[in-house]
């Protein structure tokens, strides 16, 4: 296998993980109304996503490549903790101590959060050119630092930030 399709893969799953954020923060948010805690319907959802993540890896492995299910696999995990699970740890801990909120509570804004930060980054990434043409992949020297650091920002603040929004509005509201 070429490091293109390395690549590949690694946009499929990033771009995957823009599109099934927002329904991971719904089913979870809609799951925690009928148990105690967020954090356990963020559990049974995020078991989900690895059973779907599995599926396909193995799936790749069956019936394209064994290679090419494992280089799946192994993207799909790294990936997913630093675009899923590093932002949303990161944005529970930061809203944590910027609000009142218990450590439930502050997962479930996170959470929330963690859609608008994965589609304004995705909206980054292609910036540069659209869809049909560069993304950020493609520039070089200064414009590549500032886009790179600012998409880094993005993935990881976002969730902390975009969270403290929605309980700002929350609060208001109330």
């Amino acid at each position: 296998m070429e490091p293109g399709f390395v690549g590949a893969i690694a946009l499929v799953v990033s771009f995957g993980l823009v599109v099934a954020s927002p329904v991971v923060a719904v089913a979870a948010w809609a799951l925690s109304t009928r148990r105690d805690s967020f954090g356990d319907a963020l559990g049974t959802v995020a078991a989900v996503a690895v059973g779907l993540f599995a599926a396909v890896a193995t799936a790749l492995a069956a019936f394209v490549d064994p290679g090419a299910g494992l280089i799946f696999g192994v993207v799909a995990v790294a990936a997913s903790l630093v675009l899923a699970v590093f932002p949303v740890v990161f944005g529970r801990q930061l809203l944590d101590r910027w609000t009142v909120l218990d450590a439930d509570e502050t997962l479930q804004y996170a959470t929330l959060g963690w859609p608008v930060a994965m589609v304004t980054s995705a909206a980054l990434f292609v910036a540069p050119g659209g869809l049909a043409r560069y993304n950020v992949l493609f520039l070089e020297g200064l414009a590549a630092t500032v886009a790179w650091l600012t998409l880094v920002l993005v993935v990881t603040l976002g969730p902390a930030v975009a969270g403290l929004a929605l309980y700002n509005a929350v609060e208001r509201v109330v």
